[in-house]
Order: C-alpha cells, then sequence, then structure tokens
C-alpha cells in the first residue's frame, strides 16, 4: 500500500479523543449525506489501493516499486484524500458508525504511531456499539488487548437481529476476510462484502482467537454462528 499520511488525516482525527459509546441506532440525516459524499473518493481510493498491491505483487525479489508509478499514486491518493476526508470527519462528528469505520480504517492504512492507534481504537468502539459490524471484525485485527475483553465479547453478542438495520452501508471494505475460500482476496486484497459476510467472518476470526484448552464450548458457539452465515472455513471445522 503507497505509504501516504497526510498530516490534516491526524489532525482531522483527534476531533474524536473525547468519542463515547453510543448506543442509540438513530442516525443524524446530517451524517447520512455527509457520508454518501465521501463514498464515490474512497471507493477510488481502494481501487487506487488494489492497483498498488497488483503492481507489487507482479514484482520480482529485487526489483524495486517503480518510483514514477509511487509518485504518481501519492499524488492521487492526496487529492482523493483531500476530498474525502472533510466529509468523513463530519459524518463521524456525527456519530454515524459508517463513517467512524472507514475513518479508522484510514488512519490504520495510512500510520503506525500509537496516537494513531488509540484512534483508530476509538472510532471502531463507537461504531461497533452502535451494531456496525465491519467495525467489530476490524478490531479484531487492530485492537488486541480490547478484544481479549468480557466488553467485546457482549458487543459481538448484542448484534442487532435485524441485519438490515445499516443494509444501505453495505457493501462495505475490508482486507482479505478469514472466510474466503476461493481466494478472491489474493486477486484484490481489499474486498467488498455485505452485512452476513461481515457477521460470518466476525465470528469466524472471533472463534479462531479462543483456544480449544480453556474456551472450547464459546469457540464452537461462534463457529456454528459463522457457518450459519455462510462461512465455509467454518463448516469445514465443524
Amino acid at each position: 500500500m503507497v505509504s501516504v499520511f497526510p498530516k490534516v488525516l491526524l489532525a482531522a482525527a483527534c476531533v474524536f479523543s473525547a468519542i463515547t459509546n453510543a448506543n442509540d441506532h438513530t442516525l443524524s440525516s446530517e451524517g447520512e449525506s455527509l457520508y454518501f459524499r465521501a463514498l464515490p473518493f474512497l471507493q477510488k481510493i481502494d481501487e487506487l489501493n488494489n492497483e498498488m498491491f497488483t503492481v507489487r505483487d507482479m514484482l520480482s525479489t529485487n526489483e524495486k516499486f517503480p518510483a514514477q508509478k509511487r509518485e504518481q499514486a501519492k499524488t492521487e491518493l492526496q487529492a482523493l484524500l483531500k476530498e474525502a476526508l472533510p466529509l468523513l470527519t463530519r459524518s463521524a462528528e456525527e456519530l454515524n458508525p459508517a463513517a467512524q469505520y472507514r475513518l479508522a480504517v484510514m488512519i490504520s492504512n495510512f500510520d503506525s504511531g500509537q496516537q494513531a492507534v488509540d484512534m483508530v481504537c476509538t472510532l471502531l468502539r463507537a461504531s461497533f456499539s452502535q451494531g456496525f459490524t465491519p467495525a467489530g471484525l476490524q478490531m479484531l485485527s487492530y485492537c488486541f488487548d480490547e478484544v481479549k475483553t468480557p466488553e467485546f465479547q457482549a458487543l459481538i453478542d448484542a448484534l442487532p437481529d435485524n441485519e438490515t438495520l445499516y443494509g444501505k452501508y453495505y457493501p462495505q471494505p475490508t482486507l482479505m476476510p478469514s472466510c474466503d475460500k476461493d481466494s478472491r482476496s489474493r486477486r484484490s486484497p481489499i474486498v467488498w462484502i455485505d452485512e452476513k459476510s461481515f457477521r460470518a467472518n466476525l465470528y469466524m476470526s472471533y472463534a479462531t482467537q479462543m483456544s480449544r484448552k480453556n474456551h472450547e464450548q464459546e469457540r464452537l458457539r461462534y463457529l456454528k454462528k459463522a457457518a450459519e452465515h455462510g462461512c465455509d472455513r467454518a463448516i469445514d471445522r465443524l
């Protein structure tokens, strides 16, 4: 992935240092409008990053990433971020869970500093607390201490039965989903999937983090939930 992290991104993210968990699923119309205005730019960012993955994977072991291609991608990415970030930031300020998730993903992609790590987990927690499944899946691969807590498991179990609650926000992007048995993620590392697929991957990923020795019954419970949501890898393990 292109190594670019404009200062504006972290500056925008710092707005959320005071975010608290929210369990009210009533969304701000302003937040929704801002998110969907940002969406075309977000899609182009994902397409650009997938293109960079493809170029990188085609390089031989000792071959360097073409400097001209890198600079071109950097310029394109900065232009897209300049358009998307103000909209996404304002939407997240309105506690829109999809915007919180996408902003967290951006920060995790473009910066690895401790301040960024803290902000990513704050945004993801706020989003997942509203029942937005993609945020929970992202937490499993990023917020390593937090996902081991009973509070995180409670959020998984509290996901709304109505899986169409946020239907208008799907599909959403994720990186190499664990239920991907047909290797589509190897061709396009960033894939866009629906709510059912996110549930399947969340339950599968959570189950695989549990030890057979101490959490066998709980592990099987989440494997079954993953299988019920169509995860082939979970079906194979049961």
